[in-house]
């Protein structure tokens, strides 16, 4: 549960601070006030990248703080960005990556945006949403194993048997290239370590004539004259004692210069074959960083990576037959796991639709005809599976006899293209999500999906930014009760325009905007009792006593006892 997130010069905020509570917290405001902050803040808290543009006009930099309460306890993340366009981390006061706190991400919270609302509608997306349903996550990792080791080898084997004119062509040029580095002998960093050997050289004779005049000037400066007539002063005055100890400390401070400069003098020497060595390295990597790279180290990672190639090419690696061999054994190893995991994803995708079903009925969508289009592409180096080319599934697949394996085309994520089809209107056979969906209906859509899918999910964080867009106020308060819904088990973060939804909240916050001394900045404020009212009065068309009213009896309409008890519940 996020417990307080601190925003300080991240976009339209100057400074503040929310403290949402467990349920359903809504966020509401007028257009451009900036409702969007607290996702976009929480987002960029949670490793989402993002450049200088977030830091707020005049502001040196942004800083988010989010504390969220995890079964271990507290943990309080903190991310900052400069001018510059770095960013930095911590976790709990101690450095930390932008991956770490991706990581803790995922873990806790579902952050929606708006462009969430077309996201759903790309079939990546709505494959990933079945398999998070079906709980096929880890068999999907390992197809996804599987197929990068697949690929590595067919890309070793493809170097092997690369035609041999280009063969011997290429492993002249690698060993050339590598033989070059290898003799440079380079060592990463010493190319900025032979530039001030460089400088140090070319400018000896001056540094020598330089420390020599300051030694010079120190030792005929009459220091201890100086400090005698300070002595002298102290003896008839006890009160300048200090000035005694100061002229004790220049004395002192002085010998150690002339001593020190003595040292650096001696140290220093006009050495032209020294100095001809150092351009000639200097010039020696700068051929190589024009072939190789632009550092040092760019120049050995390259030679690493053409050792590696040319390993490969002359038959240090492993052989094309044991390669081959390998190849197979994957292949088959993946024809079985990506089998399995299109038969399950197919086997749970009715399960999906009667659950997204029930929740768009809810939604007042009951009239929707939902099923799960499967695809299958041939490819030649595919993996075998015994799969149509293209099947729906409206409630569970039908078995039937035993088909013929076909080669199809794979990715990290198997051999199934998902389609989400619908229909809203009765009489209408089901198409594709993305021709049939309305703005209104895919908002609906994407609320029921995250229903379902947090229905059975550990409690965390869900982040929702105008889930509602597109809809209605007639159809605002059933977004509202399945917001209150998915609020029961997880803690709901919502920006909505309809006081519909906003009245389903068990905390209110209101986003406005602020001017002040030319500059432009949003403050957040929980608001409750007649505020709360005044705020849903201006919602639904300005603050009268009919809206007020209207308000009032929204709240209490609204109202649902049962949230909370089924939290405490939990």
């Amino acid at each position: 549960m996020l417990e307080r997130i601190a925003i300080t010069g991240f976009a339209v905020a100057r400074s503040v601070v929310v403290v949402p509570g467990p349920g359903l917290n809504v966020f509401t405001g007028e257009t451009g006030a900036g409702k969007s902050l607290v996702v976009d803040a929480l987002a960029f808290v949670f490793g989402a990248r993002r450049g200088r543009e977030v830091i707020a006009t005049g502001a040196e930099r942004a800083v988010v703080e989010a504390t969220l309460l995890l079964p271990e306890g507290p943990v309080v993340l903190e991310r900052t960005i400069g001018l510059s366009g770095r960013s930095t981390a911590r976790l709990n006061g101690e450095p930390a990556t932008i991956e770490q706190l991706q990581a803790l991400g995922e873990r806790a919270v579902d952050i929606h945006g708006q462009s969430d609302h077309l996201a759903i509608l790309r079939p990546a997306n709505q494959l990933a949403a079945l398999d998070a349903f079906a709980g096929l996550e880890p068999h999907r990792q390992r197809v996804a194993g599987l197929v990068r080791e697949l690929r590595e080898v067919r890309r070793e084997a493809r170097a092997l048997r690369t035609d041999e004119r280009e063969r011997e062509r290429l492993i002249g040029q690698l060993r050339f290239e590598s033989e070059e580095i290898d003799a440079a002998e380079l060592v990463p960093g010493e190319d900025g370590r032979l530039r001030q050997d460089q400088s140090r050289l070319a400018n000896a004779s001056k540094l020598l004539e330089s420390a020599a005049q300051a030694i010079e000037d120190l030792e005929g400066a009459p220091l201890p004259a100086v400090a005698g007539l300070v002595h002298d002063l102290v003896t008839r005055d006890p009160t300048a004692s200090e000035l005694a100890d100061l002229a004790t400390l220049l004395e002192s401070t002085a010998e150690d210069l002339a001593r020190g400069l003595r040292h650096y003098r001696d140290s220093v020497e006009e050495d032209p074959a020294r100095l001809d060595s150092v351009q000639e390295r200097l010039d020696l990597i700068a051929r190589l960083r024009r072939k190789y790279g632009e550092s040092v180290d760019d120049i050995l990672a390259y030679g690493r990576d053409a050792a590696v190639r040319l390993a490969a090419l002359t038959g240090t690696g492993a052989s094309l037959e044991a390669l081959e061999a390998r190849e197979a054994g994957l292949l088959a190893e993946l024809s079985r796991e990506a089998q399995a995991l299109s038969e399950a994803r197919r086997g749970s995708a009715g399960d999906l639709v009667r659950a997204i079903a029930a929740e768009l009925e809810q939604l007042g969508m009951g009239g929707s005809a939902l099923s799960v289009g499967f695809a299958c592409e041939d490819a030649e180096d595919g993996v075998p599976v015994t799969l149509p080319d293209y099947e729906v599934v409206i409630t569970e697949r039908p078995s039937g006899a035993e088909e013929e394996a076909f080669a199809r085309a794979f990715t990290e994520s198997g051999v199934d293209r998902v389609e989400f089809l619908a229909s809203f209107n009765e009489g209408e056979a089901p198409r594709p999500l993305s021709g049939v969906a309305s703005g209104g209906e895919t908002s609906r859509f994407l609320l029921a999906l995250t229903t379902v899918l947090g229905a059975a999910a550990e409690p965390r964080l869900v982040v929702l930014d105008e889930v509602d867009e597109g809809v209605g106020g007639r159809a605002g308060a059933l977004v509202g009760a399945a917001l209150e819904r998915l609020a029961a088990r997880h803690q709901v973060l919502c920006i909505t325009h309809l006081p519909q939804v906003a009245a389903f909240g068990e905390r209110h916050f209101v986003v406005t905007k602020q001017v002040e001394g030319g500059a432009t900045h949003s403050a957040v404020v929980e608001v409750a009792g007649a505020a709360r009212i005044d705020e849903l009065a201006s919602m639904l068309g300005g603050v009268t006593e009919a809206n007020q009213r209207a308000a009032a009896e929204l709240l209490v309409k609204e109202s649902r006892p049962s949230v909370a008890a089924g939290r405490a519940t939990r």
